[in-house]
């Protein structure tokens, strides 16, 4: 059985709900802009939403792991 990949809005959702920031502050910690951040956050959909590159998507899983790991 493969599980389905989480949607990249619930993604960084969960993420900043599990680091306890607002959007200007995981903006800031994850090394982009609040406006990039924003249109990531878009429905697939919307005519401004950017799919997040790999990196990114690394990157806060990352944080979101060490995180874990000092809790």
């Amino acid at each position: 059985m493969t599980s389905k990949p989480i949607p990249q809005q619930d993604f960084l959702r969960d993420a900043m709900v599990a680091l306890d920031m607002t959007r200007d502050q995981f903006a800031d910690r994850i090394g982009t802009s609040r406006r990039r951040l924003d249109n990531w956050l878009l429905p697939s959909e919307s005519k401004g939403f950017r799919k997040m590159d790999e990196m990114a998507w690394k990157f806060t899983r990352e944080i979101l792991s060490n995180t874990k790991k000092k809790t």
